[in-house]
């Protein structure tokens, strides 16, 4: 007889999106909008695609900004 404890799906998807959260090369952002679909029971496909679009959008806006500002100078 067996005693090893199988993990369940959504335990293995909590404990890879706990790794990357931790993970400081990847783009907080975006473990952010991922953490937070799966929080919300909302994980799909389309939602992870449009989440990860704001995320990068908001990024490339913020970069713009700061290069602005360092041309001001």
């Amino acid at each position: 007889m067996t005693t090893e404890n199988i993990k369940t799906a959504s335990e293995v998807i909590t404990e890879f999106l706990d790794t990357l959260a931790k993970d400081e090369s990847l783009d907080a952002d975006t473990v952010a909008a991922v953490s937070k679909l799966r929080k919300n029971d909302d994980l799909s496909k389309v939602k992870l695609l449009r989440k990860l679009e704001e995320a990068r959008k908001a990024a490339l806006k913020s970069d713009a900004a700061s290069t602005e500002e360092a041309g001001d100078d």
